[in-house]
């Protein structure tokens, strides 16, 4: 058996790939092979300068990727595109379809597209950033027309303390936002670095309310970019929405 014979997801992550690896692993039907590339310099702690330098990176990447063969690009790095703004992330899509011909996953746009399919228009937000990164995530969420009524961080700026955190420090920030918020109707967890997908379901079961967490919103679209319309069970209602398509 060849790894990869029903499709090659092609992931641009801007920092070291640790935590997000498996956690796509976790996601990827038989057949799916996730085919990790950090960008040059990788960033390790994420401040608004690091970002910015990032970006034309993220786009060389994208063009070593598009050689090795994959049939899709997720580009990974939110805090990366929204420190151009709001238009960023449209901006690096453009780029890197023109520079690798191939679709594009971004890791914002991707989370518009998950919020709407689940039907949310008021969501909370949870992340490990500091404040700053939230309120840009907030910014860009509101830009794109959702109502985002609380935003809360664990207000790290190392990257591989967001990977050393345990999936309850998710799950105990979402759920408390979450009741503190009653009329939201969805969460959004940022970053795939730190674990996450393993409290997807157990979230919405004791919320009530449809989750969209990073890292599965990104496989989510590159699936459904490569036109494979499964995941493994058993991580909410995103990934399981594939199978209705």
């Amino acid at each position: 058996m060849r790894y990869g014979w029903r499709a090659r997801i092609g992931h641009i992550a801007p920092a070291i790939l640790d935590t997000s690896a498996e956690e796509f692993r976790k996601l990827l039907p038989e057949g799916v092979l996730h085919v990790g590339l950090t960008i040059s310099e990788a960033i390790q702690n994420l401040g608004k300068e690091q970002a910015a330098a990032a970006f034309e990176r993220l786009v060389d990447a994208g063009k070593r990727l598009a050689r090795e063969k994959v049939d899709v690009i997720v580009c990974g790095g939110a805090p990366v595109a929204l420190s151009r703004g709001p238009g960023g992330d449209a901006e690096l899509a453009e780029l890197l379809r023109k520079e690798t011909g191939l679709p594009v996953v971004t890791a914002n746009g991707i989370v518009v597209e998950a919020l709407r399919a689940l039907g949310v228009r008021s969501v909370v937000v949870v992340s490990p950033f500091i404040d700053a990164r939230n309120e840009e995530i907030r910014g860009y969420l509101q830009a794109s027309g959702f109502q985002v009524l609380a935003t809360r961080g664990l207000g790290l700026v190392k990257n591989v303390d967001f990977a050393m955190q345990s999936s309850v420090a998710a799950y105990s920030l979402a759920r408390e936002t979450a009741a503190l918020n009653p009329q939201a109707e969805g969460i959004y967890i940022a970053c795939p670095r730190w674990p996450v997908v393993d409290i997807i379901a157990p979230l919405e079961a004791d919320s009530g309310k449809p989750v969209v967490a990073a890292a599965a919103a990104m496989m989510w679209g590159a699936l459904r970019a490569v036109g494979l319309g499964d995941g493994n069970p058993g991580y909410g209602r995103l990934m399981d929405s594939l199978k209705s398509r």
